[in-house]
C-alpha cells in the first residue's frame, strides 16, 4: 500500500469520526453542533490520555489511573453519541461537569491548581455549554467559578503526588494551552459559521419574500408594500390615477359546459397550463397581469409605469393569445377565448389587510369586461377609444354597435391582425 493510499484511509477514518452521530435528517446547525462536540471531546481525550500516560511513567499509578479513566470516559461519551444520534443534555452536562471536577481532583493531588494549566483548559467546559446547552451554561459557569476560586484560595498542605519534574509540568502546561486554543478555535468557527448561516437564511427568506411580493404586485407597488410591512406591519393605502391605460379581459368560450365534463384535477390543470402560458406572454411584453377570476384572465398596460403604446402592447398580446388557442387542445377539449380591450382612465391600488391584492377600478375596467363578454367566439373586440390608438398599425374590422349596460350602444371593432410594414 502506497503512502498516498494510507493518507486517504486516514482522511476517510477522520471524516467518519467527525460525522459521528450525524444523520441525513440533521439540520446544518445540528450537524455542526455534533461535529463541535466530537472535536472537543477528541481534544479532551487526547489531553487526558497524554497526562495519564506521563503520570504512569512518573510512577504515580493512582493519579495516572484516574486520568486514563477520565480519557476512557470521553470514549464512552462518543459511543453514546453514535448510538443515540443526538447530543443528550444530561449526559453532556455530566461530561462537562466531570471535566471541571477532574481538574479539581488533579489540582488537589498536585497540591497546586495553576502549575499544570488544566484550570485554563477547564474553562472550555462552560464555553462549550454556552453554545451546546444554553440552559445549563450558567450552572456550569458557577461550578467552574467555585472550583477555580476554591482551588486558588484553599491550597492543600501537602501534595499527594510526589514532586514531578519541572519539564513534565511545563509540558502539561503547554499541552493544556494547546488543547484550550484548539477547542476555542472550534468554538469560534462554530459561532461564526452559525452567524453566517443565520445571515444566509435571512437573505434567502428575504429573497423568497421579494419573489412572492413581485409575483403578486407590480415591482413598483411591491417595493411600497414591502417597506410598509417592515416599518409598520400594515399595508399602506396605495392608490393612483392613470389617465391613459388599457385593460384586456379574456374569457374562455363554453367554459361552463366544458368544466362539467372534467374532473376537478383536469379543470385546475387546464386553467393552470393555459394561464401560465398567458403569464409568459404578458411578462415578455412588460404587461401587468392583474388577476384571474374563474376562467377570466385580466391584464393591463400603462400601469404602474405609464407607457405610450399601452393599447398596442395589449393588441399584440391578444393576437398572440388568439394564435395560440387556434391550435391548442387540452386533452380532447378545444380551448378558445373571447377577448375585449378598452382604453381610458382608471384607478389602480392595493386593498385589504389580509389576502391583499392589486386591483383596478373605473369605467375603463367595466367596459373592457363588457367587450369580452359580448365578443364573438374566439374574437377580439375593441372600443372606439382603443380603435383610435390602433387603427394605423392594426387591422380592425367594424362590427357595429354593441349594447353596454350603463353606457348604452357603443361602436365596436374586431381586431384581426397587424398591418404589414
Amino acid at each position: 500500500m502506497s503512502s498516498f493510499d494510507k493518507i486517504k484511509i486516514v482522511k476517510r477514518a477522520f471524516k467518519n469520526l467527525l460525522n459521528l452521530g450525524t444523520t441525513l435528517t440533521d439540520t446544518l446547525d445540528e450537524r455542526a453542533a455534533k461535529r463541535l462536540f466530537v472535536l472537543a471531546t477528541l481534544t479532551g481525550s487526547a489531553l487526558t490520555l497524554l497526562i495519564g500516560l506521563s503520570l504512569l511513567w512518573a510512577g504515580e499509578n493512582l493519579a495516572g489511573g484516574i486520568c486514563l479513566g477520565w480519557a476512557a470516559w470521553h470514549g464512552l461519551v462518543l459511543i453514546a453519541l453514535k448510538r443515540s444520534r443526538r447530543i443528550q443534555e444530561r449526559l453532556t452536562t455530566a461530561h462537562l461537569a466531570l471535566t471541571i471536577a477532574a481538574v479539581a481532583v488533579l489540582g488537589y493531588l498536585l497540591g497546586n491548581f495553576t502549575q499544570s494549566g488544566l484550570l485554563i483548559y477547564a474553562l472550555t467546559a462552560p464555553a462549550l455549554a454556552l453554545v451546546l446547552l444554553p440552559n445549563r451554561a450558567s450552572g456550569l459557569a458557577l461550578f467552574y467559578a467555585i472550583v477555580a476560586l476554591g482551588g486558588l484560595i484553599v491550597q492543600p498542605d501537602q501534595a499527594m503526588i510526589s514532586s514531578l519534574p519541572d519539564g513534565l509540568l511545563s509540558f502539561w502546561f503547554v499541552a493544556s494551552l494547546f488543547a484550550t486554543a484548539n477547542t476555542g478555535y472550534y468554538l469560534i468557527t462554530f459561532v461564526f459559521a452559525q452567524r453566517d448561516r443565520v445571515r444566509q437564511n435571512l437573505k434567502d427568506e428575504q429573497t423568497k419574500t421579494d419573489r412572492l411580493l413581485n409575483s403578486i404586485f407590480p415591482a413598483k407597488v411591491a417595493a411600497q408594500v414591502k417597506n410598509s410591512l417592515l416599518d409598520e406591519s400594515t399595508v399602506p393605502m396605495i392608490a393612483e390615477q392613470f389617465n391613459e391605460a388599457s385593460v384586456l379581459f379574456a374569457d374562455m368560450v363554453n367554459f361552463t359546459s366544458m368544466s362539467s365534463r372534467m374532473s376537478p384535477r383536469e379543470l385546475v390543470n387546464m386553467l393552470s397550463a393555459v394561464f401560465s402560458h398567458f403569464d409568459r406572454l404578458a411578462e415578455k411584453r412588460g404587461l401587468e397581469k392583474i388577476k384571474t377570476v374563474g376562467d377570466c384572465y385580466i391584464v393591463a398596460a400603462g400601469l404602474p409605469q405609464p407607457r405610450a403604446n399601452h393599447a398596442q402592447a395589449l393588441a399584440e398580446l391578444a393576437l398572440e393569445i388568439q394564435a395560440f388557442t387556434k391550435t391548442y387542445y387540452f386533452s380532447v377539449y378545444k380551448i378558445n377565448f373571447r377577448i375585449g380591450i378598452h382604453s381610458g382612465p382608471l384607478i389602480a391600488g392595493v386593498i385589504g389587510q389580509k389576502k391583499i391584492s392589486y386591483d383596478l377600478w373605473g369605467d375603463t375596467v367595466n367596459i373592457a369586461s363588457r367587450m369580452s363578454s359580448r365578443a364573438p367566439g374566439a374574437g377580439i373586440q375593441i372600443t372606439h377609444q382603443t380603435y383610435e390608438l390602433l387603427k394605423d398599425e392594426f387591422v380592425c374590422v367594424p362590427r357595429g354597435k354593441v349594447f353596454v349596460k350603463g353606457k348604452g350602444d357603443m361602436e365596436t371593432w374586431l381586431l384581426t391582425g397587424k398591418r404589414n410594414s
